[in-house]
């Protein structure tokens, strides 16, 4: 079955936040959006706020998941 990109990033989305609630992040917020853009998934750790951006590809056929984060996207 062929998913829509917006399907494989819902979906891996839900996976990375079901991760992190297993590993004992909370889960704040999910898509939040402000003026500068979006975080797909704001979560606690013990005394930690952690922004999570989460890049769902079906294959590498053009690079990792890595290569597909922009300079915006990298904290500076």
């Amino acid at each position: 079955m062929t998913h829509s990109r917006r399907e494989t990033g819902r979906l891996g989305e839900e996976l990375a936040r079901g991760f992190l609630e297993k590993q004992g992040y909370c889960v704040l917020e999910t898509n939040y959006r402000c003026p500068e853009g979006e975080i797909d998934i704001v979560a606690q750790h013990q005394n930690c706020l952690v922004f999570v951006e989460v890049r769902t590809k079906t294959s590498q056929e053009f690079g990792s998941p890595e290569e597909s984060i922009t300079k915006t996207k990298k904290p500076g």
